[in-house]
C-alpha cells in the first residue's frame, strides 16, 4: 500500500476525476467507504449567519418603519416592502431548524462499496449503514449521473447542470432505527453498460455519485450524496481503439525520398 501511494500510477485518459480522497478510507466489510459529498456542517453555519445578519436587518427596519408610523410619517410603501422581506426571515428561520433538527437527531450515514473505479457494464456491492433513533418510513439508494456545461452568455459565465441517470439500487420502507446498533443493509447494482464515464474538463464535466433518500417519521426528508467514478468500459475502449484503426487507415501513404528512389 505504501508503495502503491507513493508511485502514482499513468493516466491514459487526462480527462478523468482523480481517485485522491475515495480510495484512501478502508470499508469494514467492503473494500472502500464512501466520503460524503455534502458538509452539513459548513451548511448549517452558513445558515445560521444568513439567517442571524437577515433577522437582524429585518428587524431593525421594522422598528424604524415603527417610530415613522408612530411619528405621523406614513410611508405605506416602505411598510409594504416589509413583507416579502418577513416572508425571507421566515424561509430563513424554517431552514435553519430543519438543517439542525437533521444534524442533531439524525444519524450519520455511510456507504461502503466493493470497488472503485466503476466500469460500466459490471456488477457491484454497496453497504449502506444509517444511524440514529427514529422511525424510517423510506429510505432509498439511487445511481445518479449528472451532466454540467459552463459557457459564456455576453459578459456573465453561467453553469448549467441536469441529470441524465437515475437508477434505484435499494429501497426499505417502514423499519425501526435503535441508537445501539445502525441500520445496515447491502444491494447489488450494474451500471449501465452504455453509460457515459466520469468526465472532467474546463467547460464540461459528467459527475456519478450514490444518492441516499431518506424520510423519517417527525423528521423533514434528506439526501446525502456520495461521489463515485465511473472509468471507460469495454464498449469505450472498442470505439477508441475502432477511430485510431480508422484514422490510420485514412492517412495517405509516405512517400519516399530522394535517396530512397535512387536506390
Amino acid at each position: 500500500d505504501i508503495v502503491h501511494e507513493a508511485v502514482p500510477l499513468p493516466r491514459s485518459f487526462p480527462t478523468l476525476p482523480l481517485l485522491e480522497g475515495l480510495t484512501n478510507s478502508p470499508g469494514i466489510e467492503l473494500a472502500y467507504r464512501l466520503p460524503s459529498a455534502q458538509t452539513p456542517g459548513w451548511r448549517l453555519l452558513a445558515m445560521t449567519i444568513f439567517a442571524l445578519l437577515w433577522n437582524f436587518v429585518i428587524c431593525f427596519l421594522t422598528v424604524v418603519v415603527i417610530s415613522n408610523h408612530r411619528s405621523g410619517r406614513h410611508d405605506w410603501l416602505q411598510t409594504a416592502l416589509l413583507l416579502p422581506f418577513w416572508g425571507v426571515s421566515y424561509w430563513s428561520v424554517r431552514s435553519f431548524l430543519q438543517l439542525l433538527l437533521l444534524n442533531s437527531g439524525m444519524g450519520q450515514t455511510t456507504i461502503e462499496i466493493s470497488d472503485l473505479p466503476l466500469c460500466p457494464g459490471r456488477e457491484y456491492q454497496v453497504l449502506v449503514s444509517q444511524h440514529g433513533h427514529v422511525l424510517m418510513r423510506l429510505l432509498e439508494v439511487w445511481l445518479v449521473c449528472e451532466e454540467e456545461a459552463t459557457f459564456t452568455q455576453g459578459t456573465d459565465i453561467r453553469s448549467e447542470a441536469r441529470e441524465v441517470l437515475r437508477q434505484l439500487c435499494l429501497s426499505q420502507r417502514e423499519f425501526q432505527i435503535d441508537p445501539a446498533m445502525p441500520f445496515t443493509t447491502s444491494c447489488n447494482f450494474i451500471v449501465p453498460a452504455n453509460a457515459m464515464h466520469s468526465f472532467q474538463s474546463a467547460h464540461n464535466t459528467v459527475r456519478w455519485k450514490l444518492l441516499v433518500l431518506g424520510d423519517a417519521a417527525g423528521w423533514p426528508p434528506f439526501e446525502r450524496g456520495f461521489p463515485i467514478v465511473v472509468y471507460p468500459g469495454e464498449a469505450t475502449m472498442k470505439i477508441e481503439v475502432g477511430s485510431q484503426v480508422n484514422r490510420q487507415a485514412l492517412m495517405p501513404p509516405t512517400q519516399p525520398d530522394a535517396a530512397g528512389v535512387r536506390a
